[in-house]
């Protein structure tokens, strides 16, 4: 009776042991369950991030440029490192002008000191303002540009408006 008693309470370590692959199986489905559980969520009709640029023009193809497309057969070289990006854009609005939708925004101190410097240094130069992989314009420096408000024109009514609530709902990138 003793003998019986103790073979059923006592556990042999050997028979309780996982085999490898189960060990593996398990923690591999945690950590996609983890990954799933900590993935950004993206909803049915919520407004994707825009990347935004304002970039200088490059004269010549370096290891920090990059080619972008002005229109469907022109091509410009740009600086791969923005003056503004998305991230420095702390407000934006969508408004009409004449037959055309803008995008106005604003950026942070940071940004518009460096918009300053570089147009105060490079007067006569182009910059491009990108959305979304399309320039949207290529304006020339008259003078060092002042203060942090700035509008990308060339929009429809509908595009505008998704960049505007975008930005407003936290696209910082």
């Amino acid at each position: 009776m003793y003998e019986s008693f103790r073979s059923r309470s006592c556990v042999n370590p050997r028979m309780d042991r996982k085999p490898p692959f189960v060990i593996v199986h398990t923690l591999l489905s945690l950590m996609i369950c983890l990954c799933l559980a900590c993935a950004p969520r993206h909803e049915a009709g919520a407004p994707s991030c825009p990347v935004i640029e304002m970039s200088a023009l490059a004269d010549t193809q370096t290891d920090s440029s990059k080619t972008v497309t002005l229109n469907d057969t022109t091509t410009i070289l740009m600086s791969r490192t923005p003056l503004v990006a998305t991230g420095d854009i702390t407000g934006a609005t969508a408004s009409q002008t004449e037959d055309q939708w803008v995008l106005n925004f604003t950026v942070t101190d940071d940004a518009a000191k460096r918009v300053h410097e570089f147009t105060k240094q490079h007067v006569g130069r182009n910059l491009a303002l990108v959305v979304d992989g399309k320039v949207h314009g290529t304006p020339r420096i008259a003078g060092a540009i002042i203060g942090n408000r700035y509008r990308i024109e060339g929009f429809n009514r509908a595009d505008a408006e998704r960049l505007e609530t975008a930005i407003s709902n936290g696209c910082r990138r």
